[in-house]
């Protein structure tokens, strides 16, 4: 059982989780599409404070890094339920079942087109 389980693996989830792995918790965090989430399409990342004139890739990936050298896991899977299960969560993916002790919704936001 893992001590947290983070859904979505955009820059707020990472940022949780990292947070949290720093803190000698167990992570686990699902993504179902890219790690990274929206700020991958971004040409340049000029206002984040220490990495400036960085594409939105690059700083997805330095991300992306960091977590992982603090113990965070991280799983290309959409989860599809979150169950209370008195003192735990389960949450529920395409694949399988995990429990933790808390959950953090960070799914996010998409770019709507006009039209």
């Amino acid at each position: 059982m893992k001590d947290l389980i983070v859904i979505g693996g955009g820059c707020a989830g990472l940022t949780a989780a990292l947070y949290a792995g720093r803190a000698g918790k167990s992570v686990l965090v699902f993504e179902a599409e890219n790690i990274g989430g929206q700020i991958t399409s971004a040409p340049f990342v000029d206002n984040y404070p220490g990495a400036p004139h960085i594409s939105g890739m690059e700083f997805a990936d330095k991300l992306f890094e960091q977590v992982r050298e603090v113990g965070v896991e991280l799983e290309l899977e959409r989860v599809i339920a979150v169950e209370a299960n008195g003192d735990h969560k389960t949450v529920v993916t395409e694949d399988g079942r995990y429990d933790c002790e808390s959950v953090i919704i960070a799914t996010g936001a998409r770019h709507r087109k006009l039209g």
